[in-house]
């Protein structure tokens, strides 16, 4: 019996609509049936290779049924039919497939993972193998066209996203989206061994998610293109919230605008991540608003996210199965390693890590498979830095809670944002510095300082962590600094857990010690994450620990402390003389305003938005009465709390905590920081001569045109980790 002669359009997870669809439009003109195929490879939901969670979690997994839905009503609605395949793997699929018809051509979407590339090669194969026509590739996904790109950029890439952002905006144009199908023109395919969609995520082998949708998300997502199309027309065109409150997700807050405001996110991640909405088709209604409205600064953010996701992309293609491996894309093997800590794992993931605004973005991404960008790097920066654990944990985490995962998206930003901060660099040709395990503060102090720009007003945190809606927004972001009375039964900035009181040492013991293995030596050393047991003293600052006022900038320092602030400045021995002469002690004053006892610096956060900083000193001088000595103890001033403590239900932090002085330091910290990353960009640029920057590598100075060749990385002597199989090789 002949076999019919059809084209077949391979959808997958990141093309799942019928606009701008190149491989669609490829199939429909070329003039035979056109069969409609979706292969639910099982590959898809099984379990990590490490951790052992699922690869798609059920509420991703919900939103791709849904999604398969929109599209199969929308072909039905044309005359034509999505053929489901689910159980067998893709390649068996495509067998089958060539055994019922004549394949005169498969059409499909790119993709740039090794895994997915590899599913290609094994497509084209079958094909081969059966004497059907060819698997034709299109780039439907990004922004920029591949083949778009300069011939050095496909090549070897750009240097870092400013390099893609600079090809992108001045030597690439954004191709138009493709025009409407007519579907009806082409003879629809029925393919009697598809079984149909799935009619819920547990035919799949998950768990069923929360029917009921959480009331506290700003926006429920629903899977599929006619959502999709919805929300864009909504947040564009109907709310006209894209000119005025967009933040974006790589961008900083502007002008009182956080990335945890309602309306600040358009949330069309989800959809652009699985397909459902096309990139191009998003700039094309972008130009259209700002032609038909008006240009903001919100709308040159949103194309600033949309060249972040090809330069991601194309990275990840560039880079191939390194950002998959331990040592990531730039080779960093780090001594000190990495540990795969279950004890540590789990309070990370279900946000139960003590430090709120970390805490708040773990649980949103939980509950609702999402959360802002800045909660994601600061959770994957605590992972690695403070943790110490293998970012591949973290990664996996995310694949497998992640409503708008794309492999490319996920992978490249762990191994190009987390392994370089946590490795001590992003050059391959630095020298790795050494993680420092066990800590014994955090490092990670974007935790603190991220949430009183994103979360101001702790509305935010108090909206995911329950446990501290009773606070204040700086107590909600900061609870340690409500734990109680009096000043010693809290922990001091820096302080080894050793000296913690017995509350806190009751949850240091709760976690548990940690044994860790040096394959090298041996030996064992019994370690709680955040203090060596033994030599817990070396932790401590070395000289005084007492603190006094630095007249200069109104901050409190240790010896040490001002001697690191004037290091290159001024000689150790001026230093320890102008402490000595000039800081003034943090002596505990009573304010007659509430009788209350405060050290200068408390007083002056007390009182900062109200008078300057020699206003409030003089009033510390001249009008607050010195406080009697306690018995037994020192007249330091108590601690300002809330009447109920610690709060009840809220763990406590796993490390000891950083408190900056005000919301001012943070900024300013934030602009010096900003400074210091410019500084740095401009003296490579001048170093670099107005060379050229868009190799991997850059060019000997002594040698001119010619690269330098990649040092090999040095296998560090303590590894933990175990190898990921499958996943890079």
């Amino acid at each position: 019996m002949p076999r019919e002669k059809v084209s077949v359009v391979w959808f997958k997870a990141t093309d799942l609509r019928t606009h701008d669809h190149e491989p669609l439009s490829l199939a429909h003109a070329a003039g035979l049936p056109v069969l409609h195929l979706y292969v639910l490879d099982p590959r898809w939901f099984k379990s990590t290779p490490l951790a052992g969670f699922p690869r798609t979690g059920a509420r991703r997994a919900l939103f791709q049924l849904e999604a398969l839905a929109d599209l199969s009503k929308r072909l039905e609605t044309a005359g034509h039919k999505l053929c489901v395949r689910h159980g067998v793997s893709t390649a068996r699929a495509f067998e089958e497939l060539c055994d019922d018809f004549e394949v005169a051509a498969c059409y499909a979407s790119r993709e740039v993972c090794p895994e997915e590339l590899r599913l290609e090669q094994k497509v084209q194969e079958v094909l081969k193998a059966k004497r059907a026509g060819e698997l034709q590739l299109c780039w439907t996904y990004e922004l920029h066209h591949y083949d778009d790109l300069p011939a050095e950029v496909r090549r070897k890439g750009a240097s870092g996203f400013s390099g893609y952002r600079r090809c992108f905006s001045e030597r690439v144009e954004v191709r138009a989206p493709q025009p409407r199908v007519d579907l009806a023109k082409s003879s629809p395919v029925h393919w009697p061994r598809a079984e149909g969609l799935p009619s819920s995520v547990t035919d799949l082998g998950l768990a069923a998610p929360s029917p009921e949708p959480d009331d506290r998300a700003e926006v429920t997502w629903v899977g599929g293109e006619t959502a999709a199309l919805a929300r864009l027309e909504e947040y564009f065109f109907e709310s006209n919230d894209i000119a005025l409150q967009f933040v974006g997700a790589t961008n900083f807050p502007h002008d009182g605008h956080s990335s945890t405001a309602a309306k600040s996110q358009s949330k069309l991640s989800p959809w652009l991540a699985h397909g459902c909405l096309s990139s191009r088709y998003l700039y094309a209604e972008l130009k259209r608003y700002e032609k038909e409205r008006r240009q903001t600064d919100c709308t040159a953010r949103m194309v600033h996210e949309l060249y972040f996701r090809d330069f991601v992309r194309f990275s990840a293609l560039l880079k191939g199965s390194k950002i998959f491996k331990l040592e990531g894309i730039y080779g960093r093997h780090p001594p000190g390693g990495w540990l795969q800590e279950d004890e540590l794992l789990a309070p990370w993931c279900h946000g139960r890590t003590g430090f709120p605004f970390l805490d708040a973005s773990m649980r949103e991404l939980e509950a609702t498979g999402s959360c802002c960008h800045a909660g994601r790097e600061v959770a994957a920066w605590f992972l690695v830095c403070d943790l110490g654990i293998d970012w591949r944990l973290g990664a996996e985490w995310f694949e497998s809670t992640l409503i708008d995962y794309e492999p490319a998206s996920n992978w490249f930003n762990w191994a190009f944002t987390c392994v370089p901060r946590a490795t001590g660099g992003n050059s391959i040709q630095e020298e790795a510095k050494p993680l420092r395990p066990p800590r014994t503060r955090l490092q990670t102090l974007e935790a603190i300082y991220w949430a009183a720009q994103q979360d101001p007003d702790g509305e935010y945190i108090k909206l995911w962590v329950p446990e501290l809606r009773g606070l204040t927004g700086d107590l909600a972001r900061e609870p340690w600094k409500a734990t109680s009375q009096e000043p010693e039964e809290a922990p001091r900035v820096g302080s080894a857990p050793e000296e913690w009181p017995p509350a806190l040492a009751k949850e240091r013991e709760r976690i548990g010690w940690a044994r860790r293995t040096f394959p090298a030596g041996g030996s064992q050393v019994a370690v709680w994450w955040g203090c060596a047991r033994e030599g817990a003293a070396s932790a401590a600052p070395s000289g005084t620990a007492e603190r006094r006022l630095d007249p200069d900038d109104g901050r409190e320092y240790t010896l040490e402390g001002l001697k690191e602030k004037y290091k290159g400045q001024y000689k150790l021995e001026e230093v320890r003389l102008y402490w000595k002469n000039t800081c003034e002690p943090l002596e505990a004053k009573t304010d007659p305003a509430d009788g209350k006892a405060y050290t200068l610096a408390e007083l002056q956060a007390r009182y900062r938005k109200q008078y300057t900083r020699q206003e409030i000193a003089e009033y510390f001088k001249s009008s607050c009465a010195p406080v009697k000595e306690r018995k037994g103890g020192s007249a330091s001033a108590p601690r300002k709390t809330n009447a109920t403590g610690w709060p009840e239900g809220y763990p406590l932090p796993m490390l000891p905590p950083a408190s900056f002085f005000s919301i001012e330091e943070i900024a300013e910290h934030s602009r010096r920081s900003q400074a210091r990353k410019a500084a740095k960009a401009a003296r490579l640029e001048k170093e670099m001569g107005g060379g050229s920057r868009v190799a991997g590598y850059t060019a000997s100075r002594s040698e001119p045109g010619k690269e330098k060749e990649p040092p090999k990385p040095k296998q560090g002597p303590r590894r933990w980790a175990k190898a990921a199989p499958g996943r890079d090789s």
